[in-house]
């Protein structure tokens, strides 16, 4: 299992080329208002970059990765169903390093609410989710001399994703706090094995 660490090497190498990402994408969009950066901290952990193309309608892109030790019941199962694992009996494992890509489209719906200062919207849509982990599994052989092995997969995961969420947007700063949640759809590389994400995080506009 990897350490805090590295996790933390890897989650400010992913930063700096989410940054480095939104940089080019708000300097593409430099002369629209209706956009906003921020951060989520949850499932995945990512950076995220939305724009509204209309009042109620926005494109979001996220880049993100999460600690090792989340998803392990996910890494277990993927193990007893790779085949050429078949004569061998799973030990542990260690997820190397994470990388997730995801990208929505969404519809936002005012929530009307008395003496309310500021702005709540409720928000759903659909994208796709892709996951890259690269990941060492330790396994023993079933029968005698149960010899012990190790090896390296690259799992790749992809698949549509549903969400719904909820958003506050503050009346006099350019702030929006905001959580959800999502069920993805695995298309590869375990066929509709559904899988759940969730949030909270903040944005801000300009």
């Amino acid at each position: 299992m990897l350490s805090c660490s590295v996790f933390e090497q890897e989650v400010k190498c992913v930063m700096n080329y989410s940054w480095i990402l939104l940089f080019v994408l708000v300097s593409l969009s430099a002369f629209s208002q209706k956009q906003s950066v921020g951060v989520r901290l949850g499932d995945p952990m990512s950076v995220t970059y939305k724009k509204f193309v209309s009042r109620d309608r926005a494109f979001e892109i996220m880049v993100g990765s999460a600690p090792a030790h989340w998803h392990n019941n996910y890494y277990i199962n993927s193990f007893n169903e790779y085949p050429e694992y078949d004569e061998y009996r799973y030990q542990n494992h260690t997820v190397q390093s994470t990388l997730y890509l995801q990208a929505r489209y969404l519809l936002h719906y005012p929530v009307q609410m008395e003496n309310l200062i500021g702005k709540v919207d409720w928000y759903w849509g659909v994208g796709g989710m892709l996951k890259s982990a690269k990941v060492q599994y330790r396994f023993q052989e079933r029968d005698a001399p149960f010899i012990q092995g190790t090896d390296i997969k690259n799992d790749l995961d992809f698949g549509p994703e549903g969400i719904v969420g909820l958003e506050y947007t503050f009346q006099d700063a350019p702030l929006t706090l905001f959580g959800e949640g999502s069920l993805l759809l695995e298309i590869a590389d375990r066929p509709l094995t559904p899988r759940g994400f969730g949030c909270l995080g903040v944005r801000i506009s300009f």
